[in-house]
């Protein structure tokens, strides 16, 4: 249940998008390329970049096919590198991961920012990005508003005559559809066009309207609006933010109606302005001149939990006072209740709205006044698609009716959910990890495919690496990683890869570091040969013609030697 026509996205759930950001990032982590951990500061990643370079420089190859995969090393340095050694983007980068660095339109964030902060902004630029991307996919935008009548079914069931037969008549009061189309010009230009046709009470009308709207370079746009139909209109919008907590907009209209063969010109003037009194409270003041000339001052307090809003209307046709509540339960749903007070007596609505599925977004509203009785509103969004359906209950305030308005939603969520919203849930949800599995398996063909070509460059240095150590230095006799057994297993399995060669291609006097605390399956020369499986590395290593052992976890730091690793 909502209360009337609030927009749905401005209440969506923070943890909409968690999905999206539990997911396994698939790139190769950045740190591991580099062979340092998350806390190295900017001298140790210039100084591993360094290095690495020259290891993989294409120069030190004479083969093409080698050249070409050290080329291939070289880069991924270079792009691990590009990222690291600048704040802005290693602050994205440690929280969202590499699908971070991929969003557009990142405010500037460092590593002074808190995870939740960047996190926040991550989720607002993927909610964005998901909405026009389903905009796309839904796009023209549409409505569909049907009012019905049941009034018949409460005042049979209240009758006192018991002979009379239960033959309630439901009647449609009102149906409107509209279309609508943007239509982008240039990237601050857009035309809109929209076409609306109602009938109500056996009365059709209809209406066309053209916009246009330019986004100028001050933080500022215009629109210009023409209608025609029963009520001819044309109207000049203009909004401009003129500091960072106070905004402002004008608009100017004229009317053309047809009244006995001769016509009406009606002018009007809006003027609205919006003030950010601190982090969760907004004030506003709205004044309109015309026919249904009023003014109107609010109060806005929003912490992301719960929200409520003041407002007071002074007009000629129209004068009251409002208050409206919103509380949020992350991830399940928003309770709504609303006070009006108009002269002809009190407005109450109250009600819940949630996230039916992915895309679709549906609330129930109960509205309660002495002129129009018991209504209940249901309303559905998806995409630029709604649809709103409200259900004249009662005439009068019946307790019956309130009954049944707020019951039987419920009810039908509650059965609409079990029959129809969790299967499609839970086959959507299985379709999305068979397509992530299949994606992980194609990934790791992939991955083992790099891993054994940066074992075929690396091969050809590690004699070099080897001469240099000579036979009293650290020479990497045999490495293994994988689903380990025991330290000094020798089995020949798919789940356990021979790591020999990128490791002795890391020894520099007589001495191996590998700083980074994520899964070694991310480094040069490794790949995961056991995916969600618990894995291991075990070295066999010798230094002063002494033979030394160890067994590291999967996310240990490697250093060697040590004298622990000693074979007594």
């Amino acid at each position: 249940m909502a209360s009337d026509d609030d927009e749905y996205n401005d209440d969506t759930s923070s943890g909409f998008f968690a999905d999206d950001l539990d997911q396994h990032d698939s790139e190769r982590d950045l740190y591991a390329i580099l062979h340092i951990n998350k806390d190295a500061d900017v001298a140790t990643i210039q100084q591993a970049y360094r290095r690495l370079t020259l290891l993989y420089h294409p120069d030190k190859h004479i083969e093409p096919r080698n050249k070409q995969l050290a080329m291939d090393l070289f880069i991924q340095v270079k792009k691990a590198y590009d990222v690291l050694n600048d704040p802005q983007k290693r602050a994205i980068y440690d929280v969202v991961g590499m699908k971070g660095l991929k969003a557009e339109g990142w405010e500037v964030a460092n590593r002074t920012k808190t995870a939740r902060e960047i996190l926040d902004e991550y989720e607002r630029l993927a909610r964005e990005r998901e909405e026009r991307r389903f905009n796309q996919i839904t796009n023209p935008s549409g409505s569909v508003h049907m009012t019905v009548n049941l009034t018949d079914i409460f005042e049979q069931m209240n009758s006192s005559d018991e002979n009379s037969d239960f033959s309630p008549v439901i009647e449609m009061t009102e149906f409107t559809v509209a279309q609508g189309i943007d239509i982008p010009l240039t990237s601050q230009d857009t035309a809109n066009v929209t076409a609306v046709v109602s009938t109500r009470n056996g009365r059709g009308t209809s209406s066309l309207t053209t916009s246009f709207r330019r986004v100028l370079a001050d933080l500022s746009w215009f629109r210009v609006d023409l209608s025609f139909g029963q009520h001819n209109v044309a109207a000049v919008r203009y909004f401009r933010r003129l500091t960072q907590k106070l905004q402002a907009s004008v608009a100017a209209t004229i009317g053309l109606a047809d009244s006995g063969g001769s016509a009406i010109v009606t002018p009007g003037f809006v003027f609205s302005i919006t003030y950010q009194l601190s982090h969760y409270l907004t004030s506003s003041l709205e004044w309109k001149t015309g026919v249904d000339s009023f003014m109107k001052g609010g109060l806005h307090y929003d912490n992301q939990t719960l929200a409520v809003s003041s407002a007071i209307q002074l007009g000629f046709v129209n004068s009251y006072g409002a208050i409206d509540g919103v509380y949020r339960f992350p991830n399940i749903c928003n309770l709504r209740c609303s006070l009006k007070l108009f002269i002809f007596g009190p407005w109450i609505e109250y009600g819940i709205d949630r996230q039916l599925t992915k895309y679709t977004h549906g609330s129930a509203t109960v509205a309660i006044s002495s002129k129009i009785g018991v209504l209940l509103r249901l309303k559905f969004v998806r995409g630029s698609q709604t649809f709103t359906f409200p259900l004249q209950i009662s005439q009068e305030i019946l307790p019956s009716a309130v009954f049944y308005a707020t019951v039987a939603p419920v009810l039908g969520y509650f059965i609409l959910d079990r029959l129809i919203i969790r299967p499609f849930t839970r086959s959507e949800k299985e379709r999305d990890q068979k397509k992530r599995e299949d994606e992980a398996r194609e990934k790791q063909t992939e991955r083992r495919r790099e891993a054994m070509n940066a074992q075929e460059v690396l091969r050809s240095l590690v004699e070099q690496i080897k001469d240099r150590e000579g036979s009293q230095g650290l020479i990497i006799i045999e490495a293994r990683y994988g689903r380990l057994t025991t330290a000094t297993t020798n089995e020949n399995s798919i789940q356990i890869i021979d790591v020999t060669v990128p490791l002795q291609a890391l020894v520099k006097d007589s001495a191996l570091r590998i700083g980074t605390t994520v899964s070694k399956s991310n480094l040069t020369g490794f790949y995961d040969p056991c995916i969600g499986d618990e894995k291991s590395l075990f070295i066999k290593y010798s230094l002063r013609s002494q033979i030394h052992t160890v067994l590291y976890k999967d996310t240990d730091p490697v250093i060697l030697p040590n004298r622990d690793h000693l074979i007594q």
